[in-house]
């Protein structure tokens, strides 16, 4: 998978150009003929630390990070790369603005927490963000 790093901040872009290969290594998608832009930016993110969209049309993910302190931007980059994840393999669909979980329709009253996609997300956030910083 190709990806491009956006942020002014040169500590921010150094960190992500070491993790980002390790966390597509690790997810299995060095592979994917996909395109990443991963943006670091205040605005956009509605409440969260992070958000992920796929744009099907061009074959492409954008991934917004809230800019913080390194590790919780670390540990959001994670969480948004297992929905980059889900969205290449095609766990995850989003199809006019309804998420679609392994073939089932969920509408945007289900709670946040309870989403099986935040669901595995949150469980693998922390584990991928540290292994990616031990190699």
């Amino acid at each position: 998978m190709e990806y491009l790093i956006e942020t002014k901040s040169k500590r921010i872009k150094a960190l992500f150009e070491i993790i980002v290969p390790r966390m597509l290594k690790e997810l299995k998608l060095t592979r994917s003929r996909k395109t990443l832009l991963i943006k670091v930016c205040r605005d956009g993110i509605d409440g969260h630390e992070g958000s992920t969209v796929a744009l099907d049309p061009i074959d492409s993910y954008v991934v917004l990070i809230k800019p913080k302190n390194l590790k919780e931007m670390g540990i959001t980059l994670a969480h948004e790369m297992v929905h980059v994840k889900q969205l290449a393999k095609g766990t995850l669909k989003q199809v006019d603005g309804v998420n679609y979980w392994n073939g089932k329709r969920y509408r945007k009253n289900h709670r946040y927490l309870n989403l099986p996609w935040e669901i595995e997300a949150f469980s693998k956030q922390e584990l991928l963000f540290r292994k990616t910083l031990e190699r």
